[in-house]
């Protein structure tokens, strides 16, 4: 005797708001009137940058990112005189996010320098996802004696599904490139850099700086 077939499952009431509310969206800001809040500090002869996106991350965004489809989010994030010298410092990460209806459940594939072709995570809720997000241009700046000798900002591109397929491109041959040996050339970087921080050219875009900050800005 066969086993009926279990019906499918329907997505909580809830989840079908938010994909409602997902369907009706406007397009983004692209641009940000509060500095990015950055914090500089030394480990084991590098520097780190921590870097607080949440108050300048789209309110909406947890719900653009769960409409059952797979969303891409790309972020760069570079050390740039302000002498307009090329950027000294750059970084790329990708996120690949896919929200499962039936689970709740966030699916995240992560590419940067330390994991180019990949590493998974999957979130249980919106808050773990905000979180990850809020931290992903956190980012290894290299040796102190890299940074810029005068003042320099350090500047973050954001690009939700990147229309652009040169954009996306870019950023992950720069992660590839990046996480070789000796990582990618200056040229390399400047070339990147300035493509990628130049000026959103759709809602989908976000460009973000933080306050002036020196060397001296490196927390022991």
């Amino acid at each position: 005797m066969s086993t009926p077939a279990r019906p499918p499952r329907r997505p909580r009431a809830a989840t079908l708001l938010a994909l409602a509310a997902a369907a009706g969206l406007v397009a983004p800001r692209t641009a940000a009137a509060d500095p990015l809040k950055v914090i500089l500090s030394a480990r084991a002869g590098r520097v780190a940058a921590v870097v607080d996106l949440a108050p300048l991350l789209p309110a909406e965004l947890e719900s653009r990112l769960g409409n059952g489809l797979r969303n891409v989010v790309a972020v760069f994030v570079a050390v740039v005189p302000l002498d307009g010298g090329e950027p000294t410092v750059a970084q790329g990460r990708v996120f690949e996010v896919l929200y499962d209806v039936w689970e709740e459940t966030w699916a995240v594939t992560v590419r940067d320098p330390e994991s180019p072709y990949g590493r998974s995570r999957t979130l249980r809720n919106a808050a773990e996802l905000h979180q990850l997000l809020a931290h992903a241009a956190d980012a290894d700046l290299g040796p102190a004696a890299g940074l810029p000798a005068g003042p320099f900002n350090l500047d973050v591109r954001l690009d939700l599904n990147p229309v652009s397929p040169e954009l996306l491109a870019r950023t992950r041959e720069y992660i590839v490139g990046s996480a070789g040996p000796g990582g990618s050339s200056r040229s390399v970087l400047g070339a990147v850099a300035g493509f990628l921080l130049r000026e959103p050219e759709d809602g989908e875009s976000f460009l973000f700086r933080s306050r002036t900050l020196t060397a001296a800005a490196v927390r022991p």
